[in-house]
């Protein structure tokens, strides 16, 4: 049976209890060695538990055509199938804690209940941190929904991801396939300055796609996007799937190995992560270096850097309640809405558990989260990571 630190038994229906905002801010807290000790006890001798790493889509509706999107022949479906807020919160009263949710679309600010989703998730299942990935078109929802989960849970540490694939607004406009939509990017992100000095807890990121399209500016782009956003940290993706336009898969290894250099340079050098009041420290630095080294020798070695935690320790749910072990492979484990939104069921049968065992088996991919997701649970890279932290990242 999953553990379920909310006190709430797997399957039950109805609307789930609701947690005092200081027993969540506590649970928040809890730091990353602590719960990797306690996810190490609790999965000894091979024991399954409620995954502690989630990538929640909460919508298949999004207002652009980005060409790199692998997702794009899914989206805006007619009729909508996404989950009510309800829906979510059902199935979160039966899941165990969450450390890191990811929230996936569509574009998450679509969603009018996007804040309530999170409230709901950090309430019952006590998550640490939050990522939102936006393409930042919707500034006034943005920053409602921000501020508001803040105020609730200031503690969580939430994590805005901001998507900008390139730095010439007319390019940018291009690959996002939408006219001005640098503009309301650009407004976000100016609004969400006096919010970043506000909240300690709000992280921002840029989110860069590494394509073919702006793979020979990608340099240029990065030190453009330090210069204008000013962010704690900058995420790139190694285009992946099959894209709205195929071709842009075709990114060449040696410019993503420059990109990584440059990166590391001036997380060095102090150029990113200039903020001293964000939570984001030199550890998640080391992290997301470790990440990216592990994506690039997975594209010049084509095989497995680690083995995977997908179906064991990370989980997909799309917005439709199918569950997966991870977005590549994408085994159907079995899907919410036919099981009565206990997740606990669909994620203790047998196929839940050979996709897990193929995964742990030598499965690989470039996929930034499998990848995240499986260095994080690795104790030796783990503390390879906390020894570098404490000597300035040597």
């Amino acid at each position: 049976m999953c553990h379920n630190p909310s006190g709430v038994s797997n399957g039950q229906k109805g609307p789930p209890s609701r947690r005092s905002t200081s027993d969540s801010l506590k649970a928040s807290a809890v730091s990353w060695p602590v719960h990797l000790a306690a996810v190490k006890a609790r999965t000894a001798f091979g024991r399954r538990i409620s995954p502690p790493f989630v990538t929640l889509y909460v919508t298949t509706r999004c207002d652009e055509k980005c060409i790199h999107c692998f997702y794009w022949d899914e989206l805006n479906p007619s009729p909508n199938r996404d989950f009510s807020l309800d829906e979510f919160a059902r199935t979160f009263a039966s899941m165990g804690r969450i450390y890191n949710l990811f929230i996936g679309g569509g574009e998450p600010f679509l969603r009018p209940d996007l804040g309530e989703i999170l409230k709901s998730a950090v309430d019952q299942n006590h998550v640490a941190n939050v990522y939102v990935p936006t393409n930042g078109q919707h500034t006034e929802r943005t920053l409602e929904i921000v501020e508001d989960v803040l105020l609730i849970h200031p503690r969580l540490r939430f994590h805005l991801n901001l998507s900008v694939d390139h730095s010439d607004p007319e390019e940018y406009d291009k690959i996002r396939g939408r006219s001005g939509a640098w503009r309301r990017m650009y407004r976000t992100a100016q609004a969400l300055i006096p919010l970043r000095k506000r909240h300690p807890g709000l992280i921002l990121h840029t989110l860069t796609t590494v394509m073919k399209h702006n793979q020979d500016q990608i340099l240029k782009i990065h030190d453009d996007l330090v210069r204008l956003f000013r962010p704690d940290g900058a995420s790139y993706n190694y285009c992946r799937g099959n894209p709205l336009d195929p071709g842009q898969v075709e990114v060449s290894a040696d410019r993503y190995r420059e990109l990584v250099g440059k990166l590391e340079e001036d997380y060095r050098s102090g150029v990113l992560g200039m903020r001293t009041s964000t939570t984001y420290g030199p550890a998640s630095h080391l992290l997301d270096q470790l990440v990216r080294r592990t994506v690039e020798q997975t594209v010049l070695e084509d095989r497995a850097q680690f083995s995977c935690v997908a179906g064991r320790l990370s989980a997909v749910i799309y917005s439709d309640g199918r569950v997966v072990e991870c977005e590549t492979k994408e085994t159907t484990l079995g899907n919410l809405r036919d099981h009565g939104y206990d997740f606990g069921r669909i994620w203790s049968s047998r196929a839940a558990a050979e996709a897990a065992e193929e995964a742990a088996d030598g499965c690989y991919c470039t996929h930034e989260c499998s990848h995240y997701a499986s260095n994080i649970y690795n104790v030796k890279q783990v503390a390879k990571i906390a020894a570098r932290a404490l000597t300035g990242g040597r």
